[in-house]
Formats: structure tokens, C-alpha cells, sequence
């Protein structure tokens, strides 16, 4: 196409282009507005067309601060007016394609972006995350599908992002080619366990209420309240048996009713850490009763150490069996969220029975 006349001809040629490169890619198109979908069928972009001038604008999703530095010089960004509803709150970034030069250079962008997820459905998801066993992360676990049709995408959209946190879990240091909106993600949770698990909860029930159409949700203190109670009930154990393989990090019981998410530092004394999975070790309830008593602890090293006021019962073979032999022996890490040293060093020294 050599010359451009109409927006719709502008609009048309930045399709062609896409097609070739965004796979499942879907169009709506009115005279005047127009619409970017995933193949999942959730809208990334939206497009509004000039009347009288070859002019296309551009609203879509992703990283405002990012992109515009990437992709500052080349693209004609414009001022983004704060509007009520979904499409002022997370269609942050607007630019403007005047010509096939514009469409050239904004193709990149449009491509990075429409694989973009929302701040409160990386959150959410990463809430799930944290409960799912990596060895479990895949497109048929059942609780990725269900997650997948609240979010209204697939479910190997779901898991290929379960995997890049997987990555950032594995080494926080190695992180190219991850998205800034996933690095932002993981250092929110990362930084503060507290806030990022109450606000993700609480964006997990919108989207199951949203899901079910229920409009008349309760608010405020009440609101509150079944936050609270959703995350007291499953965020912490969850997320630390399911990091230990649903197995005991001393002797390896694979029994879920007989396993605990134990406390490294207890909750009455660190409010900030109660639910960082970084703060748990998975124990059988039997050691979890002697970690919590300080009779057992487990050295910044992950070997454990049986304290002294066991010897009384030493001419018992069952303290022999159960406390004794593993003296010494190192507990079996989990596949992310291994414990903080620091929260070791503190049992070590203010909650164990030397």
C-alpha cells in the first residue's frame, strides 16, 4: 500500500502485520472503534479511528513506565487521562499511528504488549502459584483450569506463566527475558507478604464473583473479615507443603492430614512474615510439636540439631527413633520458598532449648 488515506486503511495495514506475528489473533472493528484480542479472547487493545484523517489511536494494556522508556523516540505516546471503569483503570498506555512509519515502529510494541496481563491478574495468579506444586504446573492440572476460565484465558496461557515465576523462585539473580510486569509482580509478593496475599485474595474474589455474577458482595469490616478467614485457611499451609512436595522435610511422611506448616518464626512475634512461605518448614505434627517447643531446630545450615533436654529420655528406643537419629542429618529443601536463614538463626537462638 503506498499511500494512506483513510485510518481504516492505516488501521487494516497495522492488522496485516500483527497477523503475521501475534498467533490466534482476533479484530472487532466499527467505524469508529475497534478492538485487539488474545486467542483466549480477552481485548488487549483498543483502537479508536479519525474521521477526517489517515489518524489511529491506541489504548492497550501492560507496563506504562516500561514501554514508554523502551519504546520512547519512536512512538508518538499520548497523555492518559484517568477515566472511571475497567478501561481507565488498565489501559494505561496510549500512542497515536499517523502513517506507515508509525505502524513500522509501533508493531514491536503492540506484539509485547498483547500478551499482557492486568497488575490484579498477575497477582492473583501468583497467589495460586504459591499453593500449586511445581512438579504440578502444567495446562490439565484441574486448578489452573479453573483458574484459567476466571481469568477468561487458557489454561497454557495460566501455566506458561506459573513457569516464568517458577524461574524467578529458581534465581532471583537470572532473570533476562522476563517481562517487567512478572519481575514487579514477584517483588511485591517478595518484599511484602503480608499486603500482596490480603490484596490478592482479595482480587480472587472479585474475579469469582464477577465469574458468578454476584454484584451484591458484602463490603467494608464484613469484606474483611472472609479475606482474612480465606487466607488464614489456605495461603501459609498451602503454600509451604506444597513447596515440600506435600512431604515432611525430616522424614520425608507423605501424608497430608499428618503434616503442618510450621511457623520458623512464631506468628505471635513477627506480623510481617506470617504468611512468607520463606518463614515455614513442612513437619509432621509430631516434630512440629518438638520445633515449636524448641526441642528440635534446624541449624542455618538445614541441619537439624536435637536439644539437650531430650538426653532424660535417652533409654527410650522411641526417642531413639524419632528425635535422635536424626541428629546432625539435613532436612530435605523444598522446590521454592526455602527457609530464610535469618528466621533459622532466630529459632536458633531465642526459641531452642540448647
Amino acid at each position: 500500500m503506498e499511500k494512506i488515506n483513510t485510518s481504516k486503511q492505516l488501521f487494516y495495514e497495522l492488522v496485516e502485520r500483527l497477523r503475521a506475528n501475534i498467533s490466534g489473533l482476533s479484530v472487532s472493528e466499527t467505524d469508529k472503534w475497534c478492538g485487539l484480542y488474545q486467542q483466549s479472547g480477552k481485548r488487549f487493545a483498543y483502537i479508536l479511528l479519525a474521521k477526517r484523517t489517515p489518524k489511529v489511536s491506541v489504548w492497550c494494556l501492560g507496563n506504562a513506565d516500561y514501554i514508554k522508556n523502551k519504546y520512547a523516540g519512536r512512538v508518538k505516546f499520548l497523555p492518559r487521562q484517568k477515566t472511571s471503569g475497567e478501561f481507565g483503570n488498565k489501559f494505561q498506555i496510549s500512542f497515536a499511528l499517523e502513517n506507515l512509519k508509525d505502524v513500522e515502529y509501533t508493531v514491536p510494541l503492540i506484539i509485547e504488549i498483547s500478551d499482557s496481563w492486568t497488575r490484579e491478574e498477575l497477582i492473583s495468579a501468583y497467589n495460586l502459584y504459591c499453593k500449586i506444586p511445581i512438579q504440578k504446573i502444567n495446562s490439565k492440572n484441574i486448578d489452573i483450569i479453573q483458574f484459567a476460565n476466571l481469568l477468561g484465558r487458557t489454561p497454557k496461557e495460566v501455566a506458561k506463566r506459573f513457569k516464568i515465576f517458577s524461574r524467578l523462585d529458581a534465581n532471583k539473580n537470572k532473570i533476562e527475558n522476563i517481562g517487567e510486569d512478572d519481575k514487579d509482580t514477584w517483588k511485591f509478593f517478595n518484599s511484602n507478604w503480608e499486603k500482596s496475599v490480603h490484596e490478592s485474595e482479595s482480587e480472587i474474589i472479585n474475579l469469582e464473583n464477577k465469574l458468578k455474577n454476584i454484584t451484591d458482595f458484602p463490603k467494608g469490616k464484613e469484606r474483611e473479615n472472609l479475606v482474612k478467614s480465606r487466607i488464614n485457611q489456605t495461603f501459609f499451609r498451602n503454600a509451604v507443603l506444597s513447596s515440600y512436595e506435600n512431604k515432611c522435610c525430616i522424614t520425608g511422611l507423605p501424608c497430608a492430614d499428618l503434616l503442618n506448616a510450621s511457623h520458623i518464626i512464631p506468628w505471635s512475634i513477627d506480623a510481617d512474615n506470617r504468611l512468607n512461605p520463606h518463614n515455614g518448614l513442612c513437619l509432621n505434627v509430631l516434630h512440629d510439636r518438638a520445633f515449636d517447643r524448641g526441642l528440635i531446630t534446624v541449624k542455618t545450615d538445614y541441619t537439624i540439631e536435637v536439644s539437650s533436654y531430650i538426653n532424660k529420655f535417652l533409654d527410650c528406643k522411641s526417642v531413639k527413633d524419632y528425635f535422635l537419629c536424626f541428629q546432625g542429618q539435613k532436612i530435605v529443601l523444598p522446590q521454592r520458598f526455602s527457609p530464610e536463614k535469618s528466621f533459622l538463626e532466630f529459632h536458633n537462638k531465642n526459641i531452642f532449648k540448647k
